[in-house]
């Protein structure tokens, strides 16, 4: 028997981030790194938030209707305002409250349905029914696609919301990310 790990799969080009918005991610990310309690590079830190970005642009890639802006916006800031890695029941309340300040400090260029979306979505992604707002839904699928990084743990399909997020495929390579740590887009987040 070999101690060789099996090579990884090669893992798919990330999809692009919005037009205009790889700015506007990177000003997000200064602006949460300033009052981040928890360790920028842990279980609901950077590479997590990553990894949600990533799903949630491959998920409104292939859904029509969802607001890839609001994805954006929701993957670097919905666990932005965690107190502690393990029940914080008040995180999503705190981050919608920091979306509307980014919002209004003109940081989050967003108009009136996408600021509700993002606040919504954040106030709300720690439980509940599956939303049947698409954009919000794909929010909550692309932070739950990424729960594998977390030894143990795998993906619920009756969670998910999406018909792509609950594909077989979707979901595997989706664990397979989380599991190996992959960290995309890292460059707005080492700025």
């Amino acid at each position: 028997m070999s101690d060789i790990l099996p090579e990884a799969h090669p893992l798919p080009p990330t999809p692009p981030i919005p037009p205009g918005w790889e700015a506007v991610l990177v000003q997000c990310v200064a602006a949460v790194r300033t009052r981040y309690r928890l360790r920028w590079n842990g279980l609901h830190g950077v590479g997590h938030w990553a990894r949600v970005l990533e799903n949630g642009l491959r998920l409104a890639t292939a859904t029509p209707g969802i607001r890839a802006d609001v994805i954006s916006g929701f993957a670097v800031l919905h666990d932005s305002c965690r107190h502690n890695d393990l029940t914080d029941p008040g995180h999503g309340a705190r981050a919608a409250v920091l979306v509307r300040q980014l919002h209004d400090e003109g940081i989050l260029p967003l108009d009136a349905d996408g600021l509700a979306l993002l606040e919504r979505a954040c106030r709300t992604h720690t439980g509940g029914r599956i939303p049947e707002v698409p954009t919000i839904m794909a929010c909550w699928d692309s932070d739950r696609l990424d729960l594998p990084r977390i030894s143990g743990i795998e993906v619920r399909v009756d969670w998910l919301g999406t018909l792509c997020a609950r594909d077989p495929a979707f979901v595997d390579a989706a664990t397979d990310r989380a599991r190996r740590r992959v960290f995309p887009y890292r460059h707005l987040f080492d700025a």
